[in-house]
């Protein structure tokens, strides 16, 4: 009798048949934890302009979820990579990147949360089901470029080949997710070619390409070019009409958008000697702005790294990135707000009121990054600013004490939920505990006025 692939997953990882549930194997981490008890902000202070807030008394309840005409913004948190889930305010859906890799040859890396019994792409997807029940395709799908933390790694899951239909593809990360989901479109920064701004790229790319092979073959999968400078290229399936609500395209493989009526800055082009002196995928990551009313969101991968030109001097790609983005009210930090990411000349260009961090390792916290994110003084912008790491490591609290950032750091972990609504007029930020799959909201903050309303 022919061999189902889900049978053949079942009795690969010693699953039950029946469970239809698609467990990689356990991994267990002896990490410390960082106490549940933040030192800032502080919710009794009412002059603090972070103070944790409740209007509406959703602290130690389930989180109520998504409704029409919002656009909730999931960071999810396994300890492993950077995971997010966006449900923008039609019901359209979007999963961009979904970790997983052998993160136990880090010393210094973060717990596995809620534990290691399962593999990342599994609690990413059950995460889902929770906060869109009933979901059976994910619309658009996105990896911002080839690394194991943003899309999964061949050594870090199940080999396909068991079955001769089946690609030769490790399931782990974005293709474990697809595993429990459809994805309608796929963005990466390769397709079509996938020879920019060299053909070389890590082997996860193979990995990936192979598994959208497989899924356009038998789930109908799309996939499309993207394109630097649309707008609209990720639209709205359901109501587009309905809500004001657009996502720009700001960069790929090293090619900025100029902005209206400019041309796109390709900085590999005009400095070609960083083709072979840097291949770091890093550089050539997608960063798109979602735009809802006046609400504005940045994120854009590991848009990070140095290109110089043949004298060896620093071209500021970065910073060129944050200026083609403009001024937003979140921003997820580039490259985990690791030392070689979020110069100045970034953070001063996006000018975010809060910053939102993907974290997997103690070196996803720094000093010199969160100075940067951080500085109301002359060399940075006016306003007050809050910083949101999905985990704090405890072997960070020697670095952070008497910081000057400190009283903006947000000491708590798990699951972050950005939610902007009234048309986009304003915004909260959730954190849910990522110990269980309760939901349960831990802070909120907010409600915060987008800038664009307020300077209407």
């Amino acid at each position: 009798m022919k061999v189902t692939r889900r049978e053949f997953i079942n009795a690969a990882t010693g699953a039950s048949a029946s469970a239809m549930m698609l467990k990689l194997g356990s991994v267990e981490s002896n990490t410390a934890r960082v106490e549940a008890a933040p030192v800032a902000p502080d919710p009794n202070d009412p002059s603090d302009p972070n103070a944790i807030t409740d209007p509406e008394h959703e602290i130690g309840k389930p989180y109520r979820g998504w409704r029409e005409g919002e656009l909730d913004l999931n960071f999810i948190s396994t300890g492993i990579g950077e995971n997010m889930f966006y449900i923008f305010p039609d019901g359209t859906t979007m999963l961009l990147d979904a970790g997983d890799w052998g993160i136990e040859a880090d010393v210094n890396h973060t717990p596995f949360v809620p534990d290691g019994s399962r593999r990342p792409g599994e609690w990413i997807a059950r995460y889902i089901s929770r906060v869109k029940p009933g979901l059976e395709t994910i619309d658009y799908v996105m990896a911002s470029h080839f690394h194991s933390d943003h899309t999964g790694e061949r050594p870090a899951g199940l080999r396909m080949k068991g079955l001769p239909e089946d690609e030769d593809y490790m399931i782990s990360g974005i293709s474990h997710v697809g595993e429990f989901y459809r994805f309608g479109t796929a963005f990466d920064r390769g397709y079509p070619t996938y020879d920019q701004p060299t053909p070389w790229a890590p082997e996860e790319r193979e990995n990936l390409v192979k598994f959208w092979n497989y899924a356009e073959k038998t789930q109908g999968l799309k996939r499309e070019e993207f394109i630097v400078g649309a707008l609209d290229q990720i639209k709205l399936k359901s109501a587009p009409e309905k809500y004001d609500f657009h996502i720009r395209n700001i960069c790929r493989n090293g090619v900025v958008w100029g902005g209206e009526g400019r041309e796109n800055v390709d900085f590999f082009a005009r400095f070609p000697n960083n083709r072979e002196t840097q291949k770091n995928e890093n550089t050539r990551s997608l960063a798109i702005v979602i735009n809802y009313g006046p609400f504005r969101f940045y994120t854009g991968g590991d848009a990070s790294g140095s290109i110089r030109d043949a004298e060896g001097r620093d071209q500021d790609f970065e910073g060129a990135v944050g200026r083609a983005a403009g001024p937003v009210d979140v921003c997820k930090a580039n490259h985990h707000s690791y030392k070689d990411a979020m110069p100045k000349s970034f953070v001063n260009a996006v000018q975010a009121r809060a910053y939102i961090v993907c974290v997997w390792t103690m070196a996803h916290l720094q000093d010199s990054t969160a100075r940067n994110m951080c500085d109301d003084g002359a060399t940075g912008y006016p306003g007050p600013r809050v910083m949101c790491p999905t985990q704090v490591h405890a072997n960070n609290a020697a670095m952070m004490a008497d910081k000057p950032w400190r009283n903006r750091l947000v000491e708590r972990e798990g699951h972050i939920i950005v939610k902007a609504y009234d048309g986009g007029a304003r915004y909260k930020i959730y954190y849910l505990t990522h110990d269980d799959e309760s939901m349960r909201v831990e802070l909120v903050f907010g409600p915060f006025e987008s800038k664009g309303a307020a300077n209407a």
